[in-house]
């Protein structure tokens, strides 16, 4: 693409993926995760366009080593994941450096101070100085444009692949972008043989590694500005930040009219640190303040590098603590206690009385009916948790850490108490990423085990990414009986008895057995789904209702509501017409008609 762009309104993902194209990227690898999980939409719809190739990877382990193949056969490539799934692509990245890739490789991983989006707000920052990668973080929207791009050019001066960690607060921020679209002749892709590169063993691993460093040490004689300053240079207090803190310093510095009092330094080059932009910067201070999210990576780098080489005293961790966002109101508190100067009343405050509103299964999810059945079968048992849409509140399990912690977790409390009511359970799209070696492990230690697995052909909690049994491409029963799963249940989600027999029928045989639930996500209607909420009409008779309300207050579908008369109604503007409340309700009180189905016998009704 040759033509010049306007300047656009848009978010930190278009920035993501406008840099990539404007690149030229030629291959693109991702495992969903918020907050840098609509990347990939803007790269899907317009690969014919830009004539990329993308991946949608099972896990981020295999989208890291495949986007090292490519770079290997010199292409652009680019790994998009959250920063939980840095855990995941550890292994191969830790070898990634040594093996001098050709074309330019970019990981981008989406970072959650705050845990808006995750489960967890792990601070990943120490993995840079593990794998020895350069790091990037930029400030701004126009920031992360510019960091993406400049990190593939890195990437090729330096063989190596390149970290840009992009914060949840600027993934979804939005602002104005300009694009700058570079001219790229089409690069041949072979893969040519490199033993001393890429077989590490020994002796030769040693050596590889050795060079790899003195690789990563010529990145500050390059020409790129990776940081900037502002206010006044002459202040004897300065602000080092990085990242989305940077924009929260420079507001609050403004708002409280300190700007001739403090310099403010932002670094972009995390990792490693340009010891000659700090040290110029520090000249002259009095004191150096470092302010940042999380546990205070930049703090240590900059402790460890200026160590006796400055005579100012540095402050950080101290200071700020070392969990959450940095807030404008904690550095506003700080700065007016040591500046004695009074915060501006007009300053906009974030204390509103409002009470906290969880998520909730949607209107026909069919997790809803699933976990009615498996309170029914189970009581008071145990629910082994996954991450995913079945994580959601009111939180049915007994615990919600990481992808695939609900069969791990559970096979270890089963292995110790083969006797204890319990189940573990995850989505289909947990199961593909690392659950399906997980089930395994306990079929080769022959562990009493039921494992559930919610099959929704979605991976929907971050965007209604294809999982594999979205095409059908994937049997999951005969991958079941492929790992050694003897005993599979088949069962309807929306029926939630048949998940209830299903359970309790598995709790007599000895083994691992599993339990394949499905049911479409009801935000990805298909025709016959779309025809179901056209024609079908869904209405509760209270003549016949005993008033358990087990519809209403144990099923907890929100398209069942009370009237001002107390009586239950569906409100057909939200139900999806999915049934679940027809094998909830003991009365026969619910009645559905649908003119594409033959109608019930009144005594079945």
């Amino acid at each position: 693409m040759t033509d010049t762009h306007p300047t656009l309104f848009a978010d930190g993902n278009d920035a993501i993926a406008w840099a990539a194209q404007d690149a030229g990227v030629d291959y693109v690898a991702h495992y969903p995760g918020s907050p840098v999980n609509r990347v990939i939409n803007v790269l899907d719809a317009e690969k014919n366009q830009y004539n990329y190739l993308i991946n949608h990877a099972l896990n981020e382990h295999i989208a890291a080593l495949s986007c090292m193949g490519a770079s290997l056969c010199g292409a652009r490539s680019l790994v998009v994941m959250k920063h939980v799934g840095l855990n995941i692509a550890a292994d191969p990245l830790n070898y990634s450096a040594v093996c001098k890739i050709k074309g330019g490789m970019v990981i981008v991983v989406g970072t959650d101070p705050g845990a808006r989006t995750s489960t967890g707000e792990e601070d990943v920052h120490w993995y840079a100085p593990q794998f020895n990668l350069p790091l990037l973080e930029p400030a701004t929207v126009q920031g992360v444009y510019k960091c993406v791009k400049q990190a593939f050019s890195i990437s090729e001066q330096l063989q190596l692949p390149v970290l840009v960690f992009v914060a949840g607060r600027i993934a979804y921020q939005s602002s104005l972008i300009t694009r700058q679209p570079e001219t790229h002749k089409k690069r041949p892709f072979v893969f040519k043989k490199d033993p001393e590169n890429l077989i590490n063993v020994g002796a030769k691993a040693v050596r590889n590694h050795r060079d790899h460093l003195l690789r990563l040490q010529t990145l500050h004689q390059q020409s790129q500005q990776l940081f900037s300053t502002h206010f006044n240079p002459q202040a004897r207090i300065g602000i080092v930040t990085r990242g989305a803190s940077y924009s929260v310093c420079y507001e609050v510095i403004e708002s409280l009219g300190l700007s001739a009092q403090l310099h403010l330094l932002n670094i972009e080059l995390s990792y490693p640190l340009n010891l000659a932009d700090f040290m110029q910067f520090a000249q002259h201070k009095n004191k150096i303040i470092i302010a940042e999210d999380q546990d205070g990576f930049l703090e240590t780098m900059i402790k460890r590098e200026a160590f006796g080489k400055v005579s100012c005293e540095i402050q950080g961790k101290d200071i700020f603590p070392a969990w959450g966002e940095l807030s404008s109101s904690l550095l506003s508190d700080y700065f007016s206690k040591i500046f004695n100067v009074t915060q501006p009343h007009n300053a906009l405050s974030l204390k509103i009385d409002c009470p906290e509103r969880a998520g909730s299964f949607c209107e026909g999810c069919p997790h809803r009916s699933s976990f009615y059945g498996i309170d029914a079968a189970i009581g008071d048992g145990i629910i082994g948790g996954d991450i995913g849409c079945s994580s959601l509140p009111p939180h049915r399990t007994d615990w919600l850490l990481c992808m695939n912690a609900g069969i791990g977790i559970s096979q270890g409390i089963a292995h110790l108490l083969p006797d204890q009511a319990l189940v573990s359970t995850g989505g289909e799209g947990s199961f593909f990423h690392g659950g399906l070696i997980s089930l395994q492990s306990a079929v080769e230690n022959n562990i009493n085990l039921t494992h559930i697995i919610f099959d929704n052909r979605s991976v929907a909690m971050t965007g209604h990414q294809d999982s594999p049994t979205s095409s059908d491409k994937t049997d999951l029963g005969k991958l079941l009986e492929g790992i050694g799963v003897q005993t599979i249940f088949k069962v309807n989600a929306f029926i939630s008895s048949e998940l209830t027999e299903a359970i309790q029928t598995a709790a007599k045989i000895k083994g691992v057995k599993a339990i394949w639930v499905q049911g479409d996500c009801a935000l990805q209607p298909n025709t016959e789904a779309l025809r179901r909420f056209k024609e079908r009409r869904l209405f509760i008779h209270n003549d016949l209702c005993a008033g358990c309300t087990l519809c209403y207050e144990k099923l907890q579908c929100p398209a069942i509501i009370k009237a001002v008369d107390k009586t239950l109604q569906i409100d057909l503007t939200r139900c999806r017409r999915c049934t679940a409340c027809l094998d909830v309700c003991p009365n026969n009180a619910i009645e559905v008609i649908d003119p594409y189905v033959e109608p019930p016998n009144s005594e079945d009704r």
